[in-house]
């Protein structure tokens, strides 16, 4: 069984290898630091429409937290206790971080071919500074209402910026060493789990255990580890810039290969349980519990088996929204192009919308000021609606949310002079 899953990784590691170097031969040359295009302005509107719908998603786990009484009496991804629609929608809310990290990967790629190195590299380390310092501060903030700043989460935005701040240092390598960077983070993450432990290191924390850490002005939570979201990231350095250079039918053409590799990848080493699953899987008593723990890979930090079930759909998916066109696609295109400032009003808004729902059903207006995250909160047992509650809830603020999101992205459109508005 150890050579199955050995031969395995290898075809997986080789098929991934070759989607990338796909684009090697359409490398971007640079010449002074300046990319091949500078000063043009690319937007590949797939891009922005995989984005908003997995943002929209998003909201769905998000209002699941604040809204959905069961997350108070045991986890979705509980084999034993949850059912099959509990988990369903906990587990299409794994494809959004993933997603967002890759995608944030290839708009490195298109902001390099639009500015000069150096600035290409000043704006990574800035932004990814800012963006660090946001999650840390003011999205804990949103998350838990505290104004005595007594936790300070490190989730996925958190992590995005510290991706692209190592991403100002790398992204003039060349393509074949982005890939063998990728896929040596994606593979050999890995041969880390065995240093995890119950007493790590804030660095060890940092880079690959999720972890919280007690201090005497409050709590760090590391949610979102560094590995192999950086590899992540460097990968859709190598989407974008294919992007970019590839003829449209060829990178679609690609994208379906990878996102088909991917999926059946996930499906291989999933079985062979055991390098590239940080968290094994068993057969259950039910059917039911058995799928629910072989389709719930580690995602903290995310397994190979994670990455593969997750990108692989999201290529697929990103392969058949080329010149898609219709309402719905455009809603989705409107989220996708004002990322930031969608996460920061989703999470106020749902926050905000949970305030007075908690004092009507008796918890009083003051169960929402959190000093921990909401769904571990064990004095809101009890609170909260039903799964068809809480998906009513999720439809209500997206659409809620649409309005304030357009009202963004045109005015950022209109006052390209305010570099300020690249930060949000």
């Amino acid at each position: 069984m150890n050579r199955i899953g050995a031969i395995a990784l290898g075809a997986l590691a080789c098929e991934c290898h070759t989607l990338f170097l796909i684009s090697m031969s359409h490398e971007p040359k640079q010449q002074d630091g300046h990319s091949a295009t500078p000063g043009k302005k690319r937007r590949i509107e797939s891009l922005d429409i995989l984005k908003g719908l997995v943002m929209v998603i998003m909201v769905l786990d998000h209002v699941r937290d604040f809204f959905h009484v069961d997350v108070h009496n045991f986890a979705p991804t509980d084999p034993i206790l949850s059912n099959l629609p509990n988990f369903f929608t906990r587990w299409i809310t794994h494809f959004c971080a993933p997603t967002f990290v890759f995608l944030s990967g290839a708009s490195i790629a298109f902001i390099a071919s639009r500015k000069t190195a150096s600035q290409t590299r000043a704006f990574l380390l800035s932004r990814g500074v800012w963006l660090m310092f946001c999650d840390a501060v003011v999205v804990s903030f949103l998350w838990l209402f505290d104004v005595d700043f007594e936790l300070f989460i490190l989730g996925v935005i958190w992590v995005i910026g510290l991706a692209m701040v190592c991403s100002a240092f790398v992204f003039r390598l060349d393509t074949r060493t982005l890939v063998v960077f990728t896929l040596a983070i994606a593979l050999g993450h890995h041969a880390l789990d065995p240093l995890n432990h119950d007493s790590p290191t804030l660095l060890h924390a940092l880079l690959h255990q999720q972890w919280k850490f007690e201090y005497g002005f409050g709590a760090i939570a590391v949610a979102y580890p560094l590995l192999p979201w950086l590899g992540v990231m460097w990968g859709g350095i190598v989407l974008g810039r294919a992007c970019l250079t590839m003829p449209v039918e060829e990178r679609l053409s690609s994208l379906k290969r990878c996102g088909l590799i991917l999926t059946l990848g996930f499906v291989v080493v999933r079985l062979w349980n055991g390098y590239g699953n940080s968290d094994l899987w068993e057969i259950q008593s039910t059917h039911s519990g058995t799928l629910i723990d072989f389709f719930n890979p580690a995602k903290y930090p995310p397994s190979l088996a994670y990455l593969a079930m997750t990108l692989g759909p999201a290529l697929l998916i990103l392969s058949q929204l080329e010149n898609v066109s219709n309402r719905i696609v455009q809603w989705l295109m409107v989220f996708g192009k004002v990322p930031f400032f969608f996460y920061l009003i989703h999470i106020l808004v749902i926050h905000l919308l949970a305030i007075p729902v908690a004092a009507f059903q008796g918890f009083g207006w003051g169960a929402m000021f959190l000093d921990e995250f909401v769904a571990v909160d064990e004095s809101l047992q009890g609170y909260g609606f039903s799964l068809l509650g809480t998906y009513v809830i999720w439809a209500g603020v997206v659409v809620l949310l649409y309005r304030p999101s357009r009202w963004w992205m045109r005015y950022k459109k209109n006052n390209p002079e305010k570099g300020w508005l690249s930060y949000l």
